[in-house]
């Protein structure tokens, strides 16, 4: 699949197949997904990834069983492998300690960031997972932990100086059961040359 029609083909997938995905076909995904530029080559990412029984240590946590029953996108519990992508923000602060960065002061402390890039490159490696699963002919979705994410770190083991980036469901698609979500109907920017254009050329 070249990129302008893995572009094309990306949407969400809410409605999976319980089955499983090989290994080696995950494990091609989790390499893609790790090779993204980050800031200083800190590569402060991690990936806590979850396959088939495993899922239910997630789910336990952000949607208790009694609430599952009401849950619009059933489908979604079904996927096979659950990824969850943490940012750890002292890779960047060692990273930016060394001596071939210590000029920029970024290593004194995360205040000295403008702009937090272990946020920024955690959601790359989401964004390049998503592409590479979808290569494989997988469905994805994107979705973030919100009030959950301590909760789930204490139930993975996670460091606690990692922070949650959010998860990504991906398998099969089940496109029998398959439901578009409400968001898909939004009418998409235009490229240029209308007042809601995405891009503005030579200033805004």
């Amino acid at each position: 699949m070249d990129f302008a029609d893995l572009i094309r083909k990306r949407r969400m997938t809410r409605s999976f197949r319980s089955d499983l995905v090989a290994a080696s076909v995950l494990d091609r995904v989790l390499d893609r997904g790790r090779r993204v530029p980050s800031a200083g080559n800190s590569q402060g990412y991690d990936f806590v990834v979850l396959e088939g029984q495993q899922t239910a240590l997630y789910w336990d946590v952000t949607l208790p069983y009694k609430r599952r029953a009401a849950f619009r996108w059933q489908g979604l519990l079904l996927a096979p492998v659950l990824v969850t992508i943490w940012a750890d923000p002292q890779a960047y602060l060692r990273r930016y300690s060394r001596p071939d960065k210590t000029e920029t002061g970024l290593g004194k402390s995360l205040d000295a960031w403008s702009t937090p890039y272990w946020l920024v490159d955690g959601a790359f490696a989401a964004m390049a997972l998503q592409f590479a699963a979808i290569d494989e002919g997988l469905g994805v979705l994107f979705f973030g932990m919100f009030e959950h994410g301590e909760a789930v770190a204490k139930a993975l083991g996670v460091p606690s100086d990692r922070l949650p980036v959010g998860t990504i469901a991906l398998g099969w698609p089940d496109l029998e059961t398959e439901e578009i979500g409400r968001s898909a109907n939004q009418q998409r920017r235009s490229l240029n040359g209308s007042i809601d254009s995405v891009v503005h050329r030579g200033g805004w």
